[in-house]
């Protein structure tokens, strides 16, 4: 063997036995860099999880605490729509919304805030340090909602609302914010879970968070629009009757000028009003020009 197949014959050795040392390091950092959802980590008692409230139900209302059981280092997909359970009963149930992704060092402790919002709404808000299990993922309907509300940023009241439509079976046009457009998907998939048609309106809430934990959502304002004619100038009025029949307030009058299939724009205040079945109209003193139904 001449001295150049020699060298050849060992360089090719070299480069084989490099190759291999390659591979068995790129098993070596999968085997110590494991990536997982928080779920399997916890199933295979690789990491403990510790949940508490940091006051409140909605937003980043949660920190979580994740320890690693392990020699290897983790990185844990903590899942949009895994619902945290209360520990105390009275105490609402929280699902997060928000995917994060934790690294951990082997052995390693990590505190960190989870944005989430209340799905029982009967129930009280917590306060700063009330317990909470980690939990499983929710039902299939509230983790799409969860999943959709992850990758897209609406008002907090919004967000809260969309959870409650599917978890207390809240009015899905409470799915409402002050600009509607931006959310149309939102609400659409909430109908389409729910198994209702869209509502042709949007009402605006407010909740009001008691000092004792307890909450109410009050309706403030009806918006929408509903489709008319006027074959002549008129002066007509919208009004708002109750189930009896009976007008409940005049909110406008003005006058019209003519036109065909008209979107006529809705602004409707609803503070005071009870629960229940209303009708708008839209009508001159001779006939009626608009009409239909809501529920509050």
């Amino acid at each position: 063997m001449n001295v150049i197949s020699y060298l050849f014959k060992r360089e090719e050795k070299m480069v084989r036995i490099i190759i291999v040392f390659v591979l068995l390091m790129n098993l070596h950092l999968t085997a110590n860099h494991q990536k997982m959802k928080l779920q399997k980590a916890l199933d295979l008692k690789m990491v403990k999880a510790q949940v508490q409230s940091l006051g409140g139900y909605q937003g980043f209302c949660i920190k979580m605490e994740l320890k690693n059981l392990g020699l290897d280092s983790l990185i844990i997909i903590v899942e949009a729509g895994r619902r945290l359970n209360s520990i105390d009963e009275k105490n609402q149930d929280i699902l997060i919304t928000k995917e994060e992704i934790i690294a951990l060092r082997k052995l390693e402790n990590k505190s960190f805030d989870v944005k989430g919002y209340c799905c029982q709404a009967s129930n009280h808000s917590p306060s700063s340090g009330a317990k909470y299990d980690v939990n499983k993922m929710a039902d299939e309907k509230l983790v799409l909602v969860a999943q959709y509300l992850n990758f897209n940023k609406l008002e907090a009241n919004t967000e809260q609302q969309a959870i409650w439509a599917i978890s207390d079976n809240k009015s899905t046009a409470n799915v409402a914010s002050m600009n509607d457009s931006l959310l149309l998907p939102l609400k659409q998939l909430v109908a389409n879970l729910k198994g209702e048609k869209l509502p042709w309106y949007s009402v605006i809430t407010k909740t009001f968070l008691f000092a004792s934990g307890r909450m109410e959502t009050y309706p403030q304002y009806l918006r929408g629009k509903i489709k008319y004619s006027n074959n002549e100038e008129n002066y007509v009025s919208l009004y708002v009757y109750n189930e009896k029949g009976l007008p409940v307030c005049e909110i406008k009058s003005q006058w019209l000028m003519p036109c065909a299939n008209k979107d006529y724009d809705l602004n409707i205040p609803l503070k005071g009003l009870a629960k229940g079945k209303y009708t708008i109209e839209l009508k001159t003193p001779e006939k009626q020009l608009a009409k239909q139904e809501f529920e509050i």
